[in-house]
């Protein structure tokens, strides 16, 4: 995978670690059980004659029933986000859903079925910790690690850091750049144009 796909998969990945109940005690074991419920929508008999599109939208329906999705998204928009109107940010926020459960499934096509393990729980503080993992996915192996802040739903994603990357850092420069020259209705077109490619291992920035 190059460089922009392979951190759109990264992202869409991290969306999967689901909504962390407050009471549990170690935060990567609904990681792990959402992680395995993804990859079973596309690879278990449960969904084999799904298309591809059926197949994002039961991903995106994985991770809406136990993730607040926008919760990374903003976080990667930073202030950005206040330069949108607010039709423009719920279609940025949609747009972006699409995209990352697109590249996911993309990027799992046609391969084997990726095998993940897990490290130890890191509890920074009685509210932050980190789950560190391993992800081989055909020859590559990727080193993730997710980190969660305890919020009043529960445990939540707010970054993954992938070979040292951090995904929302990431994301928030080419955000920054964007709107440096442009504005939230060229942001649109720009996604609902990455939306129609085929192809996501081009080199595209937003």
């Amino acid at each position: 995978m190059k460089a922009f796909r392979f951190l759109l998969f990264v992202f869409a990945s991290s969306m999967l670690v689901g909504g962390l109940s407050a009471a549990s005690e170690n935060p990567a074991e609904k990681l792990k059980a959402t992680v395995e419920e993804a990859l079973e929508v596309v690879y278990g008999d449960c969904c084999r004659d799904m298309d591809a599109e059926a197949k994002q939208a039961k991903v995106r329906e994985v991770i809406e029933a136990s993730y607040d999705f926008n919760v990374i998204i903003r976080r990667a928009l930073g202030r950005n986000w206040n330069l949108m109107n607010e039709s423009e940010q719920k279609e940025v926020l949609d747009l972006i859903k699409r995209l990352v459960v697109k590249a996911y499934i993309d990027g799992l096509s046609g391969s084997e079925r990726p095998s993940v393990s897990y490290g130890e729980t890191l509890m920074v503080t009685d509210k932050r910790a980190e789950v560190s993992s391993k992800v081989r996915l055909k020859d590559q192996t990727v080193r993730i690690v997710y980190r969660l802040g305890r919020m009043q739903n529960g445990w939540q994603l707010f970054d993954i850091v992938a070979e040292d990357i951090s995904v929302v850092s990431n994301y928030r420069q080419q955000f920054d750049d964007h709107f440096r020259r442009n504005d939230g209705e060229e942001l649109i077109a720009k996604l609902q144009e990455l939306l129609k490619k085929e192809d996501l291992d081009e080199e595209v920035q937003l």
